[in-house]
């Protein structure tokens, strides 16, 4: 616009000058130097950054507006005075063009726009009217106003445009800043990391997040290609992956999650990248953009999970999953005839759980892992299955004396003592042995098979080894038929009481009954508790089988009319049972059973399990008025210390005593001290397996009250002792 106006005034000057004088041409030079001073100092602010408005700025444009309008105007209004004819029209035509691009400079800033516009109406209808008052001079004068106004009227539209076209680049720059800062907040405080590539894949400005991931300053990777910074050709399918990199590059593709592995020092890393390409003004190719991320942890933990779904969790063995793959594996090789399954249970496990605790217990565990893995060797695989249950795979042996001498070395080096958390245990194992495919040709029949002869093993005591036989699967097989059946026993009420009564060793009169479970199977018949109690502590099932045998003791004792008591035996793990206590209080109120008439059995094994918590369940059923006998007495190896720790009202002497009573003179000695310790303590005395006169006799005169056994009867239905409303009976 400034060249436009210089232009004009130069084609004026040399139009004019010989009509107007030498004053024109200075006029001219004064704007020619003016416009270019101007145009110099708009070029050198163009060339600067932006500075931000300040409350002076309108001002100064309102200033410079009324400057400009005097500089351009003045000599023109004096010129249109005198000016007519070609150089009034000239004049007039210079005028009309100076104030509309005066009104479209300024429009930036309306104030200013009106102050040009203005100065230049007012100089311009002063120059008209000091040349004459005509009808032509007041007609050019209103065109002229007119004129402003419409100029006025552009300008204030230009400057509502230009006013919102500068909000809208700040809130862009507010925006821009905006995401700035969010974009820098991200890279802080998330794993992830924001990168930017040049049409040729070199990395542009590299943030502080990516060159510290790399372990580089950032001017070193700046310029450097993206692919060579993440070449890795080492770590395993490092290659493979910046080769999918290059093809999503060449053909200029976006690309989403591309999975790096590569080694950030010492340690395995995997990154993923996404991008898109970008595009300059022209629309050409520009590079890529787009963010990065650490998944490292994310991998380490799936890999963490797929192998624990292969491994236990506790001894990092292989798991039933891993083994039972690996044993079909060798089962599909020509020489699977090699192929042995060693199924091991440690002996005494359960006692050193529950005496010193989990910790101990998986502590053993993982110990018995590593010294099982030592004792088979690297040939062979090692497995558990859970709790205390392992397997190994044998595959090619030499031959069966091999695997013989390989389980013995297992049992000897298991049976060694342990030092698991500062406290030193023993414990052995028994094992099993199967061979393929004599003894199956599936995992399942091979397992099976191991499993039978680790019954075996378990049945014929500590530290056995047994090899898989036929008859071992039947009986194995037998046995699952009865586990089966006994779970449903109790729901069919197939299990009955018979009781046993106990006598006075003065007078011969009952005082009391032994309830004794047993169970009435629809095929096998009456089945002593000495065939499925053991199976029922094993699979879980003496809690309730022991309840219903409390509660029918008392049902059938409060029938008794003279009063005497019943006793019951409790099994070991019922005292693992906290709700023992609970389940004697309920059956004592449901029957209306005096708590006196009830006495409960146990044996030393409940005490030596964990006596401090067999003691406080006994202690709560002493409590409630039942009385509580030591079973077994003598029996065990620490039954002295028991009495002494809890005040027993009855101690049974075992039959073992009893039996050569009468033919041995250390069994006289024993039963004598039994007597004197219980006398001693405040406790009666009953034994057991009496068979004979003369062993009767002789209890009676060591000072006996009670006597049981088969010289007084065997164990009765209920409807058969004759203590209903006959009253008190006597021993047959």
């Amino acid at each position: 616009m400034l060249g436009a106006n210089a232009a004009c005034a130069v084609v004026m000057t040399l139009s004019l000058w010989r009509e107007v004088g030498v004053g024109l041409v200075a006029w001219c030079a004064v704007l020619l130097v003016l416009s270019l001073h101007r145009v110099l100092l708009l070029n050198r602010a163009m060339r600067e950054p932006d500075h931000p408005f300040n409350r002076r700025s309108p001002r100064r444009s309102v200033v410079d507006a009324v400057l400009a309008a005097l500089l351009l105007n003045g000599a023109l209004a004096w010129i249109l005075a005198h000016a007519t004819g070609l150089a009034l029209a000239t004049v007039v035509c210079l005028l009309t063009g100076v104030f509309w691009g005066g009104s479209i400079v300024f429009a930036a800033v309306f104030p200013a726009a009106v102050a040009f516009v203005g100065v230049t109406l007012a100089l311009s209808v002063g120059g008209i009217l000091a040349g004459g008052h005509s009808l032509w001079h007041l007609c050019l004068a209103a065109m002229f106003a007119s004129g402003c106004v419409l100029a006025l009227r552009n300008a204030r539209q230009q400057a509502g445009l230009f006013a919102a076209g500068v909000r809208q680049r700040l809130d862009l720059e507010r925006q821009g800043d905006l995401i700035g800062l969010l974009l820098r907040d991200f890279e802080e405080q998330t794993s992830d990391w924001l990168w930017e590539t040049d049409a040729r894949s070199r990395l542009r400005d590299p943030s502080a997040r990516f060159a510290q991931v790399l372990a580089r300053p950032a001017h070193a990777i700046a310029g450097r290609a993206l692919d060579d910074l993440l070449a890795d050709p080492a770590t395993p399918g490092n290659a493979v992956a910046l080769a999918e990199l290059g093809r999503h590059v060449a053909a200029r593709r976006p690309f989403r999650d591309l999975v790096v592995p590569l080694r950030a020092g010492i340690e395995p890393r995997w990154w993923t990248l996404s991008g898109r390409p970008t595009v300059d003004g022209s629309g050409a190719f520009a590079g890529y953009r787009g963010v990065a991320g650490d998944i490292t942890e994310t991998r380490l933990a799936q890999a963490r999970v797929e192998h624990l779904a292969h491994h236990d969790a506790l001894t990092d063995l292989p798991n039933r999953a891993s083994f039972c793959a690996a044993l079909a594996r060798a089962l599909l090789r020509p020489e699977r005839a090699g192929a042995a399954v060693v199924s091991l249970d440690l002996d005494g496990f359960k006692p050193v759980n529950d005496r010193y605790g989990h910790p101990v217990g998986d502590a053993l565990l993982v110990a018995v892992a590593e010294r099982l893995r030592a004792a088979v060797g690297p040939d062979a695989l090692v497995a558990r299955f859970g709790g205390d249950e392992f397997v190994v795979l044998v595959e090619r042996p030499s031959g069966l004396g091999a695997v013989e001498a390989l389980c013995r070395q297992v049992v000897a080096r298991l049976a060694e003592p342990f030092l698991v958390l500062g406290e030193g245990v023993t414990v052995g194992v028994s094992v099993g042995v199967a061979f393929a495919p004599t003894d199956g040709d599936t995992e399942d029949a091979l397992l099976k098979s191991a499993d039978a002869a680790l019954y075996r093993a378990k049945a014929e005591g500590r530290g056995t080894v047994r090899f898989f036989e036929p008859e071992m699967d039947r009986k194995l097989q037998e046995r699952e038929r009865l586990v089966q059946d006994l779970r449903g026993a109790l729901g069919r009420d197939e299990f009955v009481l018979h009781f046993q009564p106990y006598v006075s060793a003065e007078g011969g009169a009952v005082t009391g009954c032994e309830a004794l479970i047993r169970w009435r199977h629809p095929v096998r018949g009456l089945v002593s508790p000495a065939d499925f109690v053991p199976l029922a502590e094993e699979q879980g099932l003496i809690g309730p089988i022991g309840a219903w045998v409390i509660e029918r003791a008392c049902a059938e004792a409060a029938r008794w009319e003279a009063g005497q008591r019943v006793s019951v035996n409790v099994s070991p793990l019922q005292f693992r049972d906290r709700s023992l206590p609970g389940t004697i209080l309920e059956a004592l109120t449901r029957s209306g059973l005096a708590p006196w008439r009830l006495e409960v059995e146990v044996t030393e094994t409940v005490l030596i399990d964990d006596a401090d918590a067999a003691l406080d369940i006994l202690r709560q059923i002493r409590a409630m008025g039942v009385r509580v006998a030591l079973d077994d007495f003598g029996t065990g190896y620490s039954s002295l210390s028991y009495l002494r720790r809890f005040p027993f009202n009855k101690i049974k002497i075992d039959r073992s005593f009893v039996q050569d009573l009468t033919s041995r003179d250390d069994n006289r000695v024993i039963v004598r001290a039994i007597r004197d310790i219980a006398k001693g303590l405040g406790m009666t005395i009953t034994a057991e397996g009496v068979e004979t006169t003369e062993q009767a006799e002789q209890l009676r005169l060591t000072g006996c009250e009670e006597l049981q056994g088969y010289l007084f009867s065997r164990p009765l239905a209920a409807d058969q002792l004759g203590l209903g409303e006959a009253g008190p009976g006597r021993a047959a």
